[in-house]
């Protein structure tokens, strides 16, 4: 069920049960395991940041429930943004809200479809949100439902035979049976039923008997619904009538109309008619709105092939969609806009030899007109006669280099002059290519640049300004000669520029950009996200070869204004800057010539100097005994420890305020390796400090985390020994 439901916030009204949670001994574990009940209300707190809290509810079928989650204001006004989730045993959502009522506070309406207990989830919309909180539920019976609400319903509809309904209350949705036909197609609106009752936003689907969508639709006629459909197999279909975000009530009438479904050479499921061989090409037309045609392929396992779907004809296909499906009909492979344009383009490997299929479609499904679709054996070449191309104005492409050696060439057609930056990245799967390399080369065919880490991490990335026009060609391979693995490339046209529009964004601790300065008068600006109070410090060094004489770094705030400039701050005439962001935001970092007195190569770095607060924080602590000094300069800031410990071995961990302005209520938490919290203290320390005696079961990386409770800063001292 969805949930933007609207109605009072939390009143006396609904504390109609027992309030045997309002008050909370501890706090209530995040997840299933917790033994917070709620009966009627409960007042909490979300603390530190990142904090959730379970609590379970016995509700029962035939009821609907009614919560309301309210923020608690501090003393200025501030309250937390908080958000409701219902979710079963198994975690699976059942129910969803956030900001009802046209405030930030949540509310929804929920009714079972099975007695038992449920859990009731309070977290913020922010990471970094925290807060008390206030949570009421109240229950009644549910509203009579005159239409089924899923596919049981006992409900049809026919072409030529309008029904009116109503829908009840927030959330209700009404089902009809539908006999669908292959050779129809059905025109089906839901509108308001006029007057003051009138749903005021209808909201159309179809599904199927398993409740799959097969079409919607919203607001194609002022706020009524409307849409065709052309079934591809006969049975029974479903129309469900209901209030756009479950959020309207009110009367409605739903109409189906029928026509014969234009005539199709090719159909769309397996049982076409319609043929294609490697090395061929077929030219076809959608004629009418989800028109899909497929063409039977048979391709041998471990082949390469590419295929191509491009718009064609005299009525040209305005944006071809390309499937791949399996012998089954499942889909293996698909692609929108990976040819020049909008067309299709798509590299394919076969798992296995038999019989696939090729789905030409159009995105969206709206569209009709002619096609081209194409075949060819082999991997994407690796010289100039490649059939793969990018667009330098934006472009995105996956692609995957096999076997190991394996490179892949892309073409690009610049302008003298034009200018684009290039990015390439493993994906991050398990067969991710591990250190990427790009090489350009000219319409000569000559090298004109290569890069190897200039991205984030050991990711290529390069800026350039094409010194003649023509066709460019684009070399995508590894590091090393028998590298391999799923890549991603990425185009974004133009230089990097000299204001927040045409800025290259950069992240802190990644490897640093480089780049050029192109003329003596260039500047290149760069976008990053800094976090209030939290030390930076930015570098900009001439890299060889030509390396940029003597760089000026800025630093901009979110509308560009100056906040900080360095010349020499660096080794020899590089810049250095150190920066404390006092707001947090976005800010910009300028590269440019002192003076304007030359060109370059140049690299741009950021560095957080604070203790990071994830699993993958690169500070340590020795469990054989060890401390840290450190400083929570945010409310919600948390740091974050690696430690390797010992199996069945007592360790003693705290959390001490420290110095002249010491941390105020230090909260402590160990989790696994992934980041899971296995336990956490608050106030077992002297006074307000943590501490815990922790044995783990088995030995492996752990995490100690500090923070401060309640949105409590200061200084701290962090230590463990082993007894």
């Amino acid at each position: 069920m969805r949930g933007k439901l609207f109605f009072g916030a939390a009143t006396a009204a609904l504390l109609m049960f027992t309030a045997s949670a309002s008050a909370q001994q501890s706090d209530p574990a995040g997840d299933a395991s917790t033994t917070a009940r709620l009966d009627g209300a409960a007042s909490g707190e979300l603390s530190p940041a990142g904090d959730k809290d379970w609590y379970r509810l016995r509700v029962e079928q035939g009821q609907r429930y009614s919560f309301a989650l309210d923020g608690v204001p501090d003393a200025e006004g501030a309250a937390v943004d908080p958000m409701i989730g219902i979710y079963d045993a198994e975690g699976n959502q059942l129910a969803f809200n956030d900001d009802a009522n046209g405030t930030l506070n949540a509310a929804l309406q929920w009714s079972p479809s099975e007695s038992g207990d449920v859990f009731v989830e309070v977290g913020a919309f922010m990471d970094t949100g925290m807060g008390p909180y206030r949570l009421a539920v109240s229950s009644g019976p549910a509203p009579t439902d005159d239409v089924g609400n899923d596919v049981s319903t006992r409900a049809r509809i026919q072409a030529g035979r309008p029904v009116t309904g109503n829908i009840e209350y927030e959330g209700d949705g009404d089902f009809y049976r539908l006999s669908a036909r292959t050779s129809q197609r059905y025109s089906i609106t839901l509108s308001n039923a006029g007057g003051d009752g009138g749903l005021a936003d209808p909201f159309l689907r179809v599904v199927d008997g398993e409740g799959n969508e097969l079409a919607s639709n919203d607001d194609a006629d002022d706020l009524n619904s409307a849409l065709e459909f052309v079934p591809t197999q006969n049975g029974d279909v479903f129309v469900e009538a209901r209030g756009f975000a479950d959020a309207n009530t009110g009367a409605y009438t739903l109409s189906v109309s029928t026509e014969r479904a234009p005539s199709d050479n090719t159909s769309g499921d397996r049982n076409t008619r319609g043929r294609i061989n490697a090395g061929g090409n077929v030219e076809g037309d959608l004629s009418f709105p989800a028109d899909q045609d497929w063409y039977r392929i048979r391709l041998q396992e471990g082949q390469s092939y590419r295929f191509t779907l491009n718009s064609a004809g005299a009525n040209p296909l305005s944006d071809p969609l390309l499937h791949v499906y399996n012998s089954a009909g499942e889909e293996v492979g698909v692609d929108d806009d990976g040819g020049e344009g909008f067309n299709s383009y798509l590299e394919f490997t076969a798992p296995s030899t038999g019989n696939y299929f090729l789905g030409a479609s159009a995105f969206g499904e709206a569209s009709t007109g002619g096609y081209a679709l194409g075949v060819r054996e082999g991997d994407i070449p690796a010289d100039n006669t490649t059939d793969a191309s990018l667009t330098p104005d934006g472009d995105y492409r996956e692609g995957v280099l096999s076997p190991a050696g394996d490179r892949d060439w892309y073409r690009l057609n610049l302008a003298e002059g034009q200018g684009l930056r290039v990015g390439l990245a493993g994906t991050g799967t398990p067969d991710t290519l591990g250190d990427p390399l790009l090489v350009l080369y000219g319409p000569d065919g000559a090298e004109i640049l290569r890069d190897d880490d200039g991205g984030d991490a050991l990711n290529a990335w390069f800026e350039y300004s094409a010194t003649q026009a023509g066709t460019h060609y684009l070399e995508v391979r590894g590091f090393t000669e028998d590298a391999a693995g799923r890549y991603a490339v990425s185009i974004t046209g133009g230089e990097i520029g000299g204001s927040a529009e045409m800025a290259e964004y950069i992240a802190p601790n990644g490897e640093g950009r480089v780049s050029t300065i192109g003329t003596p008068d260039d500047t290149d600006w760069y976008s990053v996200e800094l976090i209030e109070g939290r030390p930076y410090r930015f570098y900009a060094d001439g890299m060889d070869p030509d390396p940029l004489a003597d760089p000026l770094l800025t630093i901009y705030d979110s509308q560009g204004a100056q906040v900080a400039v360095d010349d020499d701050g660096g080794s020899g005439v590089n810049s250095y800057l150190g920066f404390t962001s006092p707001t947090g935001g976005s800010y910009f970092a300028g590269v440019s010539s002192f003076n304007s007195s030359g060109a370059g190569r140049y690299q741009l770095r950021v560095i957080d100097t604070d203790v990071p607060g994830h699993a993958y924080t690169d500070e340590m602590l020795d469990a054989a005994g060890d401390d840290r000094i450190g400083n929570i300069e945010i409310s919600g800031d948390i740091d974050a420890y690696r430690v390797e410990l010992e199996a069945g071995v007592r360790y003693v961990i705290e959390v001490n305020g420290h110095g002249d302005d010491p941390l105020g209520d230090a909260f402590l938490t160990i989790a696994d390796g992934e980041g899971t919290r296995v336990t956490s203290d608050d106030d077992s320390g002297s006074g307000m400090d943590a501490r815990l005696q922790f044995t783990p079961e088995n030995a492996g990386t752990f995490l100690i985390q500090a923070s401060g409770l309640g949105g409590s800063t200061g200084w701290y001292q962090v230590s463990i020994m082993r007894q």
